[in-house]
């Protein structure tokens, strides 16, 4: 018996049947797993963010089923208005001050409680209630707080004996926006710090007990060790702080409606105040569209951060 030499091959059209296979299962794959989520993203954002652009050339008003092409002069009336850009200025207040202070006292709290003892672990477990609240609740409960008569925080001042600083504290021009943001940052307080957390756990203990044998303090360490490994979890806890603080509604309106005389009323607010008190559908689209600008440019800048300092090559 004689064994043949020649090659075994594979016709092309078994490959061609057989690829084409291949390719049809992973694209039947990919329309299941992505076709929803993209559905839901077109839904949802995509499609109201183009219309919104769209009514912010016209004169739309919300009882009005007719509507006339106006150009940029909603835009241009929104800019040139006090209102608008006092909004705007409190708006950017806030996000900055959101960039600082959640962050820090978070990444604070986090390095605190990185240990594995008892008390860290209850504190854990305690200082993560906040972030299951709604901003309703959050708000309801800080307005309780900051009471004028019997509120928590004026009680504290009366027992210490400092009733001079005792007032309305969302009621006075002076103090309502800063009561209204830390009652906010409380709460995003705690959104950082569990994200500093996860990123904790993956810095490596070598590096850490390579610098202090160098001879780096605690301090040198968690400077030039920590932090700049931290840099992406940083990137995503800045980024989601600018976002919510761009689009801070709920927690105003539930404290202080805006007030008082406009002190605290966000872009966000405005918006709301435009739209259903005003009924001017094109000029609060057009408000809204500065508002998107604004959070594309900040959560672009800090992503460019993020990724200039990132040590993953691309």
């Amino acid at each position: 018996m004689s064994w043949s030499t020649e090659p075994v091959t594979t016709s092309s059209s078994e490959k061609t049947g057989g690829g084409l296979t291949n390719v049809n299962s992973t694209n039947r794959w990919v329309v299941i797993f992505i076709g929803p989520p993209l559905l839901l993203f077109l839904a949802i954002v995509a499609v109201p963010t183009v219309m919104a652009l769209r009514l912010s050339f016209t004169d739309a008003h919300l009882l009005s089923d007719s509507s006339n092409w106006v150009g940029l002069e909603n835009f241009r009336d929104a800019l040139g208005n006090e209102h608008v850009r006092k909004s705007i200025r409190i708006t950017l207040v806030w996000t900055v001050f959101g960039a600082i202070v959640p962050p820090v006292v978070g990444l604070g709290i986090a390095t605190t409680l990185q240990n594995t003892s008892r008390f860290a672990t209850f504190m854990k477990s305690a200082l993560f209630v906040p972030i299951a609240l709604s901003l309703v609740v959050v708000g309801q409960v800080w307005i309780w707080i900051y009471q004028p008569g019997d509120g928590l925080l004026n009680e504290v001042l009366g027992v210490v004996g400092l009733e001079t600083l005792e007032r309305a504290w969302l009621a006075d021009r002076s103090t309502a926006l800063w009561a209204v943001f830390i009652a906010w940052a409380w709460q995003q307080t705690v959104l950082a710090m569990i994200l500093f957390l996860a990123g904790l756990t993956t810095v490596p203990d070598e590096l850490v007990e390579a610098a202090r044998v160098d001879g780096a303090t605690r301090f040198q360490v968690f400077a030039r060790v920590v932090v700049p490994l931290l840099r992406p979890v940083t990137t995503v806890v800045l980024s989601l702080i600018a976002i919510n603080s761009l689009r801070n509604f709920d927690l105003v309106f539930a404290m202080t409606s805006g007030g008082p005389v406009r002190e605290t009323e966000t872009v966000p607010l405005l918006v709301h105040r435009v739209l259903f008190r005003e009924l001017e559908q094109g000029r609060a689209s057009a408000i809204s569209m500065i508002l998107f600008a604004m959070t594309l440019v900040v959560v672009g800048g800090l992503t460019w951060w993020g990724r200039r300092g990132s040590y993953v090559n691309d």
